[in-house]
C-alpha cells in the first residue's frame, strides 16, 4: 500500500485487476494458498466449495427456532458457532489441541466455511422475511447461488437465474 502514490496491491497483485479479471473463489484461494489458482485448482476449489454449500437438515431446524424478527447476523453467527457441533473430528477440545496442524483438515474446514457460509446467510435472511430456505444449487456459480438462494420464490432451479449483472457487481464486492 502507498496511498501518496495511489497503489493497493495485495500479493502483488494490483486490487483493480483481482476486481476486473478474477471471481470471489479465485481471490479467496488467493487469499487462503498466496497465489491465484490454475485452471484446475479453481476447477477443484469451487467443486470443493460448493459441495459444502449444503446444510445438514438439523442446520434448518436450528434456524426455526429464531424469533420471526430475530436479526440476521444474530442468527447467523449462532449458525457458524452451531455448525461446528457437526464437525468433532475439527474440535480442539475434542480431537486435541493440535488437531489443526493437519492440512487436510484445516483444508476442509476453510472449504466448509467458504461454502456454508452463505447458505446460512441466505437461511437467516429469508427467515427474516417469512420465507422458506433454499437448498443450495451446486450447479450455479458461487455467487450466482447465494443470490438465488436469496430471491428464488416458486421458479425453482432450472427457471430462475439472478440477473448477471448483480452476479458480476457482488462478485467484485
Amino acid at each position: 500500500i502507498d496511498g501518496d502514490k495511489g497503489i493497493l496491491r495485495y500479493r502483488g497483485y494490483p486490487i483493480e485487476q483481482l476486481a476486473e479479471k478474477s471471481s470471489f473463489v479465485e481471490v479467496a484461494y488467493l487469499l487462503v494458498y498466496g497465489e491465484l489458482p490454475t485452471a484446475p485448482q479453481l476447477q477443484e476449489w469451487n467443486t470443493n466449495i460448493m459441495r459444502h454449500s449444503i446444510l445438514h437438515n438439523d442446520m434448518y431446524k436450528f434456524h426455526q427456532s429464531f424469533r420471526y424478527d430475530a436479526h440476521p447476523m444474530g442468527m447467523l453467527v449462532a449458525a457458524l458457532a452451531a455448525k461446528g457441533t457437526f464437525h468433532p473430528d475439527a474440535n480442539p477440545a475434542l480431537a486435541g489441541q493440535d488437531c489443526y496442524q493437519d492440512i487436510t483438515l484445516r483444508n476442509k474446514q476453510i472449504v466448509r466455511i467458504l461454502g456454508g457460509g452463505p447458505t446460512l446467510a441466505a437461511v437467516a435472511y429469508r427467515h427474516r422475511i417469512g420465507r422458506p430456505p433454499v437448498v443450495s444449487n451446486a450447479e450455479l456459480g458461487y455467487v450466482e447461488n447465494f443470490l438465488y438462494m436469496l430471491d428464488v420464490t416458486h421458479e425453482g432451479p432450472s427457471e430462475y437465474r439472478p440477473h448477471p449483472t448483480l452476479v458480476k457487481a457482488l462478485d467484485v464486492l
